[in-house]
């Protein structure tokens, strides 16, 4: 009877463990995994994992500043997915090749962030400890494209992801710990570049400065609530022009479109720069750019240049103005249009 009992008991436990067995789930990414293993056999067979799990493929080693953790940095990319079709890059020539070039859409270097929550956890791993001037190709998984950072390689594939594998060839050309000071000294090298307009700026504004051109016909500041008309251009630093009030320069900077009456804009003041307005609905402003009106006064021509907290920080603006960009605008007060 004993060894009856026995040997139920082992049938119990063997039924059990199968039970177990049999209800263990596979992990979110496991089919993801199995299909980038295989890719990887058959394209990159003797590349070996590193880090969290990327894949280097091609290096090249840089001289300049070290990137690390919580740091701004400037770099040109192409990124592909394992198919070779390129979903994101950064330069005029790709540009071209695909079809896609536009005079209005700025082409260079952009800013990738190292703080946690604004990178992703891969994209971290292969660029942290590069130095400018290095470029790298890497692999990237997509369970590793999460912004979401885990404690060890394994638990980035325990965790459920959408991210697609990417292919990185990515050039770091710059890299500062301090986006505000980096903006600053381009923003002044500019300025030193242009001696022939920058001849006294004001610079009582932390990241902002202004010259006068021409000077208006009176010192006089405008009264609140006195509308104005003025004519402008605005643009980065490297002189790509993204708005206009002037159908040639316009016409001249492949900005033109015919469906856009160009004239000069109104602009309604306030008791002070952050009220001003502009355009027949009274549309709040930039800073920088109300800031560059504030200097102003009736029939001055001058110009603005201001770092990117006082702009469109770190979102940027459409295709032309990239994220962290400095911006220079020319001014001009006119007179009011005709009707």
């Amino acid at each position: 009877m004993k060894k009856i009992f026995k040997a139920i008991a082992y049938i119990v436990i063997a039924a059990g463990a199968a039970a177990c067995a049999r209800t263990v789930e596979p992990g979110p990414n496991e089919s993801a995994k199995r299909y980038f293993d295989a890719w990887m056999q058959t394209n990159w067979p003797n590349v070996k994992p590193s880090g969290l799990g990327i894949y280097v493929i091609e290096e090249e080693a840089g001289k300049g500043a070290e990137v690390k953790k919580d740091g701004f940095v400037y770099a040109d990319y192409v990124i592909t997915d394992l198919e070779g079709n390129i979903t994101s890059f950064t330069d005029k020539e790709t540009a071209k090749q695909l079809g896609q070039y536009d005079t209005t859409s700025y082409y260079g270097p952009k800013v990738i962030t190292t703080i946690d929550n604004t990178i992703q956890a891969g994209l971290a791993d292969a660029i942290i400890g590069m130095k400018v001037g290095g470029r790298k190709k890497v692999i990237i998984p997509g369970w590793l494209m999460t912004y979401s950072k885990y404690d060890k390689p394994e638990d980035y594939l325990n965790h459920a992801s959408s991210y697609e594998n990417s292919i990185y060839d990515i050039t770091i050309t710059d890299f500062t710990d301090s986006i505000n000071k980096y903006e600053i000294s381009q923003i002044e090298k500019y300025i030193k570049a242009n001696p022939a307009v920058f001849t006294k700026p004001v610079n009582d504004t932390t990241g902002f400065y202004y010259q006068t051109i021409t000077p208006g016909t009176t010192t006089k500041a405008f009264p609140k609530d006195t509308t104005i008309y003025i004519n402008y251009t605005g643009k980065l630093l490297n002189g790509l022009v993204f708005d206009t009030t002037n159908e040639k320069t316009a016409k001249d900077n492949g900005l033109y479109n015919a469906g856009k009456t160009y004239e000069p804009v109104k602009i309604k003041w306030g008791e002070k720069a952050a009220e001003l307005t502009m355009g027949a609905n009274n549309s709040d402003i930039i800073y920088g750019f109300a800031l560059t009106l504030w200097h102003m006064h009736a029939f001055e021509k001058g110009v603005g240049v201001f770092y990117s907290p006082l702009g469109y920080s770190y979102s940027g603006s459409g295709s032309s103005i990239p994220s962290y960009s400095p911006l220079v605008f020319e001014i001009e007060v006119v007179a009011k249009p005709e009707d």
